[in-house]
C-alpha cells in the first residue's frame, strides 16, 4: 500500500516550520543529523556543567566550510548555511541573507567555525557542547586561517589528468619563478570577541618577506585582497573570501580564449586550512590537530542558494565515505540515535560488484528518495532542460512501496543514469540531464561523460524501485546548530559534480586519502595528485585546478546542446517574473539589449565585468523567481 504523505505536503514546496521551503537535503539521506541533537539532550549533556579540560578532544565544525566572494562592502557579509536544508543563515553578526545585494553590488558569503568539546563517555568519543569564550574553563580560542591562490603557477586543467595519469602541461610555462604567479600573503590569527578584520592583504602578515604575488607592469600587486577574518561576539571565526575580481599582469589583456587556461589572468579565488588552539584557565593550550581541523573554500557566489544540485559536495562526501573511508573506532556519533548510524549501516551493507548496492537495506523515502526526485523537479527553476515530464516526479504514487506500483517505479527507475560501476541491464538512463567529469571523450563510459548519481544514491533508488522503502528511517533534521548539522549544511550548499572543472573545488576533494575519517579532510595529509609524492597539503591545494579566471567556465557553463553543468549555482534559463509557465522562462545572463560586442550572448569579458549585474534566484510564494538583477545590463 502507499505510503501516506504528511498532511497537505506536495513534492516541490515542502516547508520549514516558518513556512520557508526546505532545499532538498532537509531530509537528507540518513536524515540523521537530527539524532545529534539527542546527543546533546540525553547523556551528552551531563559532561556539559564541568571545566573545559586538556583531556577533552577539541574538532572545528564545519568541518569543511564555503564562503564566497562578493564585491560590496566586506561588512556587508551574510553567514552561509549552518542548519542542514535551511540556506543561508543570516544571522548576526552578519546581514540578512536575502537581499543578497546592497548597492547593486554582491554581499560575500561568510563561512563561520565553531570548537566543539568531545568527550569520553563510556567508551566512545562523544560531542559534549561548544566552547565558546563563554564556557568554563576556557580563557580564549586562538585561530588561524591560510588562503592562498595558485591557480596561475599549477597545471592546465584539461579534464581527468593529473588524478591517475600524468597532468597537462603547465599554466604560464615560460614563467621560471613559479612563486611569481602565486598569491599567498600568509597565514592570519585572531582571537577575543568581535575582533578583526584581519585581512589577507600584501604587506600584512607577520612575514611581509615571505608573501609571494604577480605584478603588472607598474610593479603593484595584480590582485592585493584573497579576504579577511574576523571574530562574532562568542570568539567563533568568520572567514571571507575575496571580491570576484579577476585582472593581468600585461599592459593590455591577454587573450581568454580557454573556460579553464587563461595565461597571464589572475582571480581572488582561494581556500585553506582553518586551525585552533583553546587556552584554557591557568594557561594551558590545547591544539587542534590535522586530524580535527578544517578547511575553508573561498569560491564564486551562488545565484539560486535555495536550489541544490542533483549530487552536493555532501553527497560526495557520503557516497566517498560508504566506499572508501574507514569509520573512527570509537565515536559516538556512529551509534544507534547518533546523526551518522544509517551512514555505519549503509557502510556495513554495501556491495560494490553485487547488482544489489544494497541488499539488506530498506530506503527511507523522506530522506533518501524524495529528495532525490524534488532536486530534479525544483531544477525547472533555473533551467529549461526540465519540461512538462518532470511533473511526474510529483504524482502521489511515487511513494507506493505496493506490487501494483512497480511497474510505474520501474520505469522511473529506468530514467536515471546507471552510475559507474554499477549493474543496470537495459538501461539507457539520461537523468539527469548534465555533463560529466570527461565530457568530450567518447572513449569513456556514458557515466564519466555525463553526470550520474552516486553509487549510495543510485543503490538508495534502486531500493526503492524495488519496493524496499518505508516512509522513514531516520530522525528528523535538526533545526538549530549541532556538530554534524554544520558539516552537512556547509557541504550540501555545494556542488559535488561534474568536475569538469567543478564550481566551488575540483576532483582532488574526492581522493579518499585527502580525508582522516568520513566528512573531514586531513589536514597532516599529503597532495594525492598525480606525481606530487610526499607533497604536503597546503593553503591553494582545492582552487589551483579550477578555471582561471572563474568568471570564463561561469559564463561557459551554460546549457550546452541536450546538458546542462551546475544550473543550480550558476542558473541558465529562468523566471523574470513569478509563472509555473515553462514557455515564460528567460535568459539568466542576458543582456537587456546587447553586449558591448553586438552579441546577446555574453563571452568570458563580458562575465568579468557584469557578473554582479545578474539576478538572484529566490522563493517568492512557493515559486523560484529572479530577483535583484541590474536595472541594466550592460
Amino acid at each position: 500500500m502507499a505510503i501516506k504523505r504528511p498532511s497537505g505536503e506536495k513534492l516541490p514546496v515542502l516547508s520549514q516550520s516558518d513556512g520557508s521551503p526546505l532545499s532538498r537535503r532537509t531530509l537528507v539521506k540518513g536524515g540523521l543529523a537530527g539524532a545529534a541533537a539527542l546527543l546533546f539532550a540525553g547523556k551528552a549533556r551531563a559532561a556539559n556543567t564541568g571545566s573545559a579540560s586538556a583531556t577533552s578532544v577539541y574538532r572545528i565544525h564545519p568541518s569543511v566550510g564555503i564562503a564566497r566572494v562578493g564585491n560590496a562592502d566586506p561588512g556587508t557579509y551574510f553567514i552561509g548555511p549552518e542548519v542542514p536544508g535551511q540556506g543561508p543563515s543570516g544571522d548576526a553578526p552578519g546581514s540578512a541573507a536575502g537581499p543578497f545585494k546592497i548597492n547593486g553590488l554582491v554581499k560575500p558569503q561568510a563561512a563561520r567555525f565553531r570548537v566543539f568539546e568531545y568527550q569520553n563517555l563510556n567508551g566512545r568519543l562523544t560531542p559534549v557542547r561548544e566552547v565558546t569564550l563563554a564556557t568554563q574553563g576556557v580563557a580564549g580560542i586562538r585561530w588561524n586561517v591560510h588562503l592562498a591562490n595558485k591557480k596561475a603557477s599549477f597545471h592546465r586543467f584539461v579534464g581527468p589528468p593529473g588524478e591517475t595519469t600524468p597532468p597537462a602541461d603547465l599554466r604560464n610555462a615560460s614563467v621560471a619563478d613559479r612563486s611569481s604567479l602565486e598569491i599567498d600573503f600568509g597565514a592570519r590569527t585572531i582571537s577575543g570577541a568581535s575582533q578583526g578584520p584581519a585581512e589577507f592583504r600584501l604587506g600584512t602578515s607577520a612575514n611581509p618577506a615571505s608573501e609571494t604575488y604577480p605584478v603588472g607592469p607598474g610593479g603593484a600587486p595584480v590582485i592585493d585582497y584573497l579576504g579577511q577574518v574576523r571574530t562574532d561576539a562568542a570568539g567563533r571565526l568568520i572567514v571571507l573570501g575575496g571580491k570576484g575580481r579577476a585582472n593581468y599582469n600585461t599592459n593590455t589583456p591577454p587573450a581568454l580564449g580557454s573556460y579553464a587556461n587563461n595565461d597571464g589572468w589572475f582571480d581572488d579565488i582561494s581556500d585553506g586550512p582553518v586551525t585552533a588552539t583553546i587556552v584554557l584557565t591557568g594557561g594551558v593550550q590545547v591544539p587542534v590537530d590535522g586530524a580535527n581541523g578544517a578547511w575553508v573554500l573561498c569560491t564564486p557566489p551562488d545565484f539560486a542558494p535555495r536550489i541544490a544540485g542533483s549530487i552536493t559536495l555532501y553527497d560526495l562526501a557520503y557516497d566517498l565515505g560508504v566506499r572508501s573511508i574507514a569509520i573512527p573506532a570509537q565515536s559516538a556519533l556512529y551509534d544507534a540515535g547518533g546523526p551518522l548510524a544509517r551512514f555505519k549501516q549503509l557502510k556495513a551493507d554495501f556491495q560494490p560488484t553485487s547488482e544489489v548496492e544494497f541488499p539488506n537495506i530498506t530506503a527511507g523515502w523522506v530522506e533518501e528518495i524524495q529528495p532525490i526526485w524534488q532536486t530534479a523537479y525544483r531544477y525547472r527553476w533555473v533551467t529549461a532542460l526540465v519540461n512538462a515530464k518532470h511533473d511526474s516526479l510529483n504524482l502521489p504514487n511515487l511513494d507506493d512501496n505496493s506490487a501494483g506500483a512497480a511497474k510505474f517505479r520501474n520505469q522511473m527507475f529506468q530514467y536515471i543514469r546507471t552510475s559507474l560501476g554499477a549493474i543496470n541491464p537495459g538501461s539507457t538512463g539520461t537523468m539527469p540531464h548534465l555533463l560529466g567529469d570527461d565530457p568530450y571523450n567518447a572513449q569513456q563510459p556514458e557515466s564519466v561523460r555525463n553526470l550520474a548519481l552516486t553509487r549510495t544514491q543510485f543503490g538508495l533508488m534502486r531500493r526503492w524501485m524495488q519496493g524496499n522503502f518505508i516512509e522513514t528511517v531516520g530522525a528528523p533534521a535538526p533545526t538549530g546548530i549541532t556538530p554534524h548539522g554544520l558539516d552537512r549544511a556547509a557541504l550540501e550548499s555545494a556542488s559535488g559534480g561534474a568536475f569538469f572543472p567543478g564550481i566551488e573545488a575540483g576532483w582532488q576533494i574526492r581522493n579518499p586519502s585527502l580525508w582522516a575519517e568520513p566528512f573531514r579532510l586531513n589536514l597532516a595529509a599529503t597532495s594525492g595528485y598525480y606525481g606530487e609524492t610526499g607533497q604536503p597539503l597546503v593553503a591553494g591545494h582545492f582552487s589551483r585546478q579550477m578555471a582561471l579566471p572563474w568568471h570564463a567556465d561561469f559564463n561557459d557553463c551554460r546549457t550546452e546542446g541536450g546538458d546542462g553543468w551546475w544550473p543550480s549555482q550558476r542558473p541558465t534559463d529562468v523566471f523574470a517574473t513569478p509563472s509555473n509557465d515553462l514557455t515564460k522562462r528567460v535568459d539568466w545572463s542576458r543582456p537587456d539589449g546587447k553586449f558591448p560586442d553586438g552579441n546577446t550572448s555574453s563571452t568570458h569579458p563580458d562575465m568579468i565585468a557584469n557578473w554582479f549585474k545578474f539576478g538572484f534566484v529566490v522563493e517568492q510564494n512557493g515559486l523560484f523567481v529572479e530577483s535583484e538583477r541590474a536595472a541594466q545590463v550592460p
